[in-house]
């Protein structure tokens, strides 16, 4: 059998990356530490465009279907 590869995660790539990742990360927890509840009006927001994107995907490609 052939092996197969989980696509996902890059394990290679360098430290620069890594390293911002890192930064990213410690920023958004220390956001979410020191304003709480701005970051759950921020969480809300994010989720509230998500759903929106995907109802508009759905309108379109039921505009197609029509």
């Amino acid at each position: 059998m052939a092996k197969q590869t989980i696509p996902g995660v890059q394990t290679g790539g360098g430290i620069v990356p890594k390293l911002i990742g890192a930064a990213i990360t410690f920023a958004v927890l220390v956001l979410i530490v020191k304003h709480p509840a701005e970051s759950a009006v921020w969480v809300k927001g994010a989720f509230e465009l998500f759903l929106a994107l995907v109802s508009g995907f759905a309108q379109f490609f039921q505009g197609l279907m029509a």
